[in-house]
């Protein structure tokens, strides 16, 4: 008889997989350690600590993106408004006005990525 044609032992072989536990590396030492007793296998702990962690990368992502937009037009308004500004002109203005140039250069460069990215 042959090995394939022997029945496995569905319930002998999961049982000697749980038989083995979990090892974890510790990164300070170097040596493998056994997991604590509130280890339960899951990445996050609880269930809803997942969303908290994708909301706060979510909004740090945002809140990036929203520095680069915005950042530059308000560094070249300030040095704008140390030399003065024309005849009714506002740092305000200034700043509305850099950030929708550069929202608007943003978007034709993302239509122009999308535009070729089909060749």
């Amino acid at each position: 008889m042959s090995k394939a044609s022997r029945e496995i032992a569905f319930e002998r072989l999961m049982a000697g997989r749980r038989a083995h536990t979990l090892f974890v590396r510790d990164l300070k030492t170097g040596f493998d350690a056994t997991p604590s007793a509130s280890f339960d296998g899951k990445a996050f702990g609880s269930g809803r600590t997942w969303l908290a962690a994708a909301i706060a990368n979510i909004a740090i992502v945002l809140g990036v993106g929203f520095c680069v937009v915005l950042g530059p037009p308000v560094l070249e308004c300030r040095r704008q408004a140390e030399i003065g500004f024309s005849a009714g002109g506002s740092f305000q203005g200034c700043v509305r006005k850099a950030t929708i140039e550069r929202l608007d250069r943003l978007e034709s460069q993302l239509k122009m990525m999308v535009r070729g990215s089909g060749r």
